[in-house]
């Protein structure tokens, strides 16, 4: 018991975090257990705690981490290449899971897949309503089923990559030590192939039976929520917690505002980036990917407008809609949502979409499009388990960035995702 306290207090100090391990199935043998390991680093764009916790994982023996954590998180891709290059391994096991976009090509070799948040599918939607005048304001909630979050494929990658401007791709090449794209997805199909196909098709029936709706993934969006599930010592038990928080949880709501989808659209739409920009390789890179195909699709002009501060988020929306020029406009990530609520209520006639944003008071000329992180958190903790199992391991771990509601639902869902794995373990392969 002292000796697990001493390795729970060196986590800590390591990652300067919360942090904790968490058995999801008792027993003895290595197949009957999964333990994860869990670290709120208190942020989202320091690499360094990201780095610092990740490697107290590692230490801890964790064989698969799914960093949360945003640029923080880019810390956790390079503690797992240096584990790596240290047991002089080009490839994994252990591997990193990355979040938002496909991350996959940012670390070959390290990154065995990417929980995707398709913020393209979003934006993409949201235009295409505007387009059509049948555009709604209030709540667009994007699951598996609905395409909005996924585990990256070599093709999402591919899109992903190629949506970065020549010069900038050239550049990455460069730096990851290859000659051309053909080297670069070689070596990320070599990385795939290093994961048996058997749990790739695990990875898959799970998410078919999430999306018949055959299986309900928990959605913790607090702390007594995610208490629970952390507590919870059967699959059993998180099922009926899922069932029991969606049954009392609101349903998203949408209105259709016939005043503004009655107005003369002037095929012109834009977007306002949050801090970071194109190339953030995240929602900003996404949000482009989106509204780039609206507009080869319907025939629009981009307007881009880059916000350098939160001070700019403001005066970007108003110049925007004082125009009266967009038939949408595009605000990224939650970190608009109060400029984006007040600018809304100025311009009543003028039509938003928020990525990530939530206010319940929002006017109804705001499309507020959000994640269900829980479901597609699920796959990525199914996937982790399974290789951890497949090699022997009983360790995975998560690092994440501030201890918000939101990655409550990441947490939870990769919680979910690594007690299925252990019972298909258990049922298939012993």
């Amino acid at each position: 018991m002292r000796k697990e306290s001493l390795a729970f207090l060196m986590i800590g100090l390591l990652a300067l975090s919360i942090v904790a391990s968490g058995c999801i199935s008792g027993g003895g043998t290595t197949s009957e257990k999964i333990n994860i390991l869990y670290t709120y680093t208190g942020s989202f764009s320091d690499p360094a705690k990201g780095k610092t916790a990740a490697q107290a994982q590692l230490q801890q023996g964790a064989w698969v981490i799914y960093q949360v954590a945003g640029g923080t998180g880019l810390g956790v891709f390079e503690a797992v290449g240096n584990y790596l290059k240290a047991n002089n391994k080009k490839m994994g096991p252990p591997f990193a899971i990355g979040v938002d976009s496909a991350q996959d090509w940012i670390k070959p070799g390290v990154i065995i897949a990417s929980m995707m948040k398709r913020v393209d599918v979003g934006v993409y939607n949201a235009v295409k309503q505007a387009e059509e005048n049948q555009f709604r304001g209030g709540v667009v909630e994007l699951g598996l089923k609905e395409g909005g979050v996924k585990l990256s494929t070599i093709k999402d990658v591919e899109d992903m990559f190629n949506s970065l401007p020549a010069d900038v791709r050239q550049k990455k090449l460069q730096e990851l030590g290859f000659q051309n794209e053909q080297q670069l997805f070689e070596t990320l199909n070599k990385t795939r192939a290093q994961v048996p196909d058997w749990i790739w098709k695990a990875v898959e029936q799970l998410q078919q039976d999430i999306i018949s709706g055959k299986i309900i993934i928990p959605k913790a969006t607090d702390k007594s929520q995610i208490e629970a599930l952390r507590k919870s010592t059967s699959l059993d038990q998180m099922e009926k917690l899922a069932k029991e928080w969606a049954a009392s949880a609101p349903k998203p709501e949408t209105y259709f505002n016939k005043t503004i989808n009655e107005r003369q659209n002037t095929k012109k739409i834009a977007i306002v980036y949050d801090i970071g920009g194109r190339g953030d390789l995240s929602f900003n890179d996404m949000a482009y990917m989106g509204a780039e195909r609206a507009a080869k699709d319907f025939g629009l002009q981009l307007t881009q407008l880059q916000s350098n501060s939160e001070n700019d988020y403001l005066p970007n929306l108003r110049t925007l809609a004082k125009s009266g020029q967009y038939d949408i406009i595009i605000a990224v990530g939650f970190m608009m949502t109060k400029a984006v609520k007040q600018v809304a209520a100025e311009y009543p006639k003028q039509r938003f979409v928020i990525i990530d944003g939530y206010d319940p008071k929002m006017p109804h000329n705001v499309q507020m499009v959000l994640f269900k992180e829980n479901e597609g958190s699920a796959l990525a903790g199914a996937l982790a388990t399974l290789i951890a199992l497949n090699d022997g391991k009983n360790t995975i771990g998560i690092v994440l960035g501030m201890e918000i509601p939101v990655l409550y639902k990441f947490e939870g869902g990769y919680r979910f995702g690594a007690d299925w794995a252990l019972n298909y373990y258990k049922q298939h392969k012993q």
